[in-house]
């Protein structure tokens, strides 16, 4: 039985290279049939808010990353219910073409299912 990897992601999009580099490692592992699953948690979910303005800070959007996750075969996103509900924010504020977004109610539960956690 396949290994089962989770890649955690709990950094705000901006102010570190943290979530950008958390979402290339997935992509490249896409790329090797190898992609993990990803949980947003944490001030994480920020990255999948649409309306950003990161050239502001002379940053790039993490947008087209969110973007290729479905042409390399990531369909779903999970995403922890207590981060959003503590940020305010609402699952119809998060749109990625080809992406399901699922809700995660236990991420302690959720998170003990795999083999292997990244936390980026």
């Amino acid at each position: 039985m396949a290994k089962r990897t989770l890649a955690l992601c709990r950094q705000a999009p901006y102010g570190s290279a943290l979530a950008r580099e958390g979402l290339e490692a997935v992509l490249a592992a896409a790329a090797m049939d190898r992609a993990p699953e990803l949980l947003f948690l944490c001030d994480g979910i920020f990255q999948l808010l649409d309306n950003q303005e990161p050239g502001a800070i002379d940053q790039k959007s993490l947008r087209r990353n969110l973007q290729a996750l479905p042409m390399f075969g990531v369909e779903t996103i999970h995403v922890c219910e207590r981060s959003l509900m503590e940020r305010g924010v609402d699952t119809g504020q998060i749109t990625i073409a080809g992406v399901d977004i699922q809700r995660v109610d236990d991420t302690g539960g959720f998170i003990a299912a795999f083999d292997t956690v990244l936390s980026f």
